[in-house]
């Protein structure tokens, strides 16, 4: 199941970006200071979306999206920031019922995600949903 993230995850949240931000999925880890700040976009519900994937009755993984205008793509594009399932919840489908619900749930022209070059299980699974590699290099300024 997914639901929209609340108040009363903020624990399990913080812990699981934290197993996130360590596992090689991300260019560098992040302080708490971060993610406190951003808790508190999450929170306010507007760009910025976050979601619970639960198995059964236990937290499984978390989820978070950015909507934004594209001219380039005519329309809303919806990034998919982070997606994340704990090690012992993999393999039972939720990324691929996250991405699912995530196509058929927003007012978008498409998705888009970001995943590192040697995450080949992550890889599979987008091209499966139908997504492509795009020819850019993504840059960053700090």
């Amino acid at each position: 199941m997914i639901r929209p993230i609340n108040e009363k995850d903020k624990l399990q949240y913080f812990e699981m970006s934290r197993m996130f931000y360590a596992s090689g999925a991300a260019l560098r880890q992040i302080d708490d200071e971060k993610r406190v700040k951003f808790w508190a976009e999450i929170l306010k519900n507007n760009a910025v979306k976050g979601y619970i994937l639960e198995y059964g009755n236990s937290v499984a993984g978390y989820a978070l999206t950015v909507s934004y205008p594209s001219q380039e793509f005519g329309g809303e594009v919806l990034w998919i920031d982070e997606l994340f399932v704990k090690p012992e919840y993999r393999g039972k489908k939720l990324g691929g019922e996250f991405l699912d619900f995530a196509a058929n749930s927003a007012k978008k022209v498409l998705l888009r995600l970001e995943v590192e070059q040697d995450n080949q299980r992550a890889i599979a699974l987008y091209k499966a949903k139908g997504f492509e590699v795009l020819p850019y290099i993504q840059m960053i300024k700090a």
